[in-house]
């Protein structure tokens, strides 16, 4: 039931780009956040109150964790912002999880419906 991200690919509806390295670094760093999300993040709770022993076991994305990253482009005439410009701000965050939940769909046939995807949730998934 383990999940491997070899390769994430996204693609971003942008207008004019005035910081090119600022605007991947964005995208990057959100994509990361929702595989973050997707796969490893978890703060278990009872009651809306925490349960895990301390936030020190908190895991989040390390270096080892981040795949290869594709990102496409796809220009628009016209932003709504300043010299034509549209916003990337968090948007990279948001389709990320589904996607990878959709992908382990199509690989193992199975739909898990908790997120993180975890190994166990994966195996349960697939025994019904």
């Amino acid at each position: 039931g383990h999940v491997l991200l070899r390769r994430f690919t996204s693609a971003h509806d942008v207008g004019r780009i005035l910081n090119p390295m600022l605007h991947q670094g964005q995208i990057d760093g959100g994509v990361m956040m929702g595989v973050g999300y997707a796969l490893i993040e978890e703060l278990p709770l009872d009651q809306g109150r925490v349960v895990g022993p301390t936030l020190i076991d908190y895991k989040v994305p390390a270096m080892g964790d981040i795949p290869e990253l594709r990102t496409v482009l796809v220009p628009a005439e016209q932003g709504a912002g300043p010299y034509g410009t549209k916003g990337i701000g968090e948007n990279p965050v948001v389709p990320v999880a589904a996607a990878i939940a959709n992908a382990v769909e199509d690989a193992v046939g199975a739909r898990v419906r908790r997120l993180p995807i975890s190994a166990e949730r994966v195996y349960r998934a697939l025994r019904g």
